[in-house]
């Protein structure tokens, strides 16, 4: 009985050290394929949240401009500058999980535009709220708008948290120009 025991405790090991070398394998094989995928999502993102910018190629990440962000919104991840505007990659909390938002500002101080980096959101709900129609509400707006959900934003329905998300975002957005340009 107890070798039977001790036969089956190496097996599981034996099977568990497999399946554990061949998921480390599987991880360091794709890791850099998944970060280009990353890079290319955000930049394709970039682009779309910036009317007038062709490629991204034309946009510049800014570390500097970052860190003057990030004193005033730490959910800013990353900044990207063109002579159209100014982009701000945000992260917050969508109802799905992490939503990462390029929301695209003009140098007139104005929302350009907004495209979704990634997003956890349930499809057919809250994924309505990140939609270019749903987007639109927010073209123009400036800091001295109050960009809130029930005031001059309109949620979409079954879509509550995820709207507001959407709208702390283009607001955090906005902070983060203004504060950066003082």
């Amino acid at each position: 009985m107890r070798q039977e025991v001790l036969r089956l405790g190496i097996t599981l090991l034996v099977v568990g050290l497999i399946a554990a070398l061949g998921l480390g394998l599987t991880y360091v094989v794709t890791q850099k394929k998944i970060a280009e995928e990353d890079r290319l999502s955000e930049a394709k993102a970039a682009v779309a949240a910036l009317p007038g910018v062709k490629a991204a190629a034309e946009l510049k990440v800014d570390t500097a401009y970052l860190a003057r962000a990030k004193k005033a919104v730490p959910d800013v991840q990353k900044v990207y500058t063109s002579d159209k505007g100014t982009i701000f990659l945000i992260n917050m909390k969508g109802y799905g999980g992490p939503l990462v938002l390029a929301i695209g500002i003009g140098r007139d101080g104005k929302v350009a535009g907004i495209a979704t980096v990634s997003n956890k959101e349930t499809i057919g709900l809250g994924s309505k709220a990140l939609e270019p129609g749903f987007f639109n509400q927010y073209k123009g707006k400036t800091s001295r708008d109050p960009v809130e959900v029930g005031k001059d934003i309109n949620a979409v329905t079954s879509a509550t948290i995820t709207s507001k998300a959407v709208t702390g975002e283009v607001r955090a957005a906005l902070k983060a120009y203004s504060k950066s340009q003082q």
